[in-house]
């Protein structure tokens, strides 16, 4: 039986190289148009919800944050009632590219399912949702 770790790594790999040259014009790295599309649907978001909703470390949105700010793609607000907070939005910039991010993301979805039964995409986002819910736990116990 093939290790879950390794084909999970081949798909994210192939996945982002799909992803990267769809995208190439838009000069956002790999893995930042992900915090882009979370942004354009949660507007406002702060960067540590961010974090949360895509389980990766602080360290990592604040790279990823800046770079989007670098390229005019998203601007940071600070929050009125909590001064610590700042809170992500897309640009005008960052508006337009959203149509693209999304045509990208729809077609990836229908690559992956392409050679699956309804019911075979149904019970593989099953087994995927369950794989997270443990490995989120476990990750939270540290």
């Amino acid at each position: 039986m093939e290790n879950i770790s390794k084909l999970n790594a081949a798909i994210y790999r192939n996945a982002q190289s799909i992803i990267n040259s769809k995208l190439m014009d838009l000069n956002i790295r790999s893995g930042q148009h992900d915090f882009l599309y979370v942004i354009s649907k949660n507007e406002g978001i702060s960067q540590k919800e961010l974090s949360e909703f895509l389980y990766v470390g602080k360290s990592t949105t604040a790279k990823a944050v800046k770079n989007l700010m670098e390229n005019d793609y998203v601007k940071r607000i600070q929050d009125e009632n909590d001064k610590r907070i700042y809170r992500l939005y897309l640009t005008e910039k960052g508006k337009k590219v959203i149509p693209k991010i999304d045509a990208t993301f729809l077609e990836l979805v229908a690559i992956f399912s392409k050679n699956l039964s309804k019911k075979e995409e149904e019970e593989t986002v099953i087994v995927l949702k369950r794989i997270l819910h443990t490995i989120s736990e476990e990750k939270n116990k540290f």
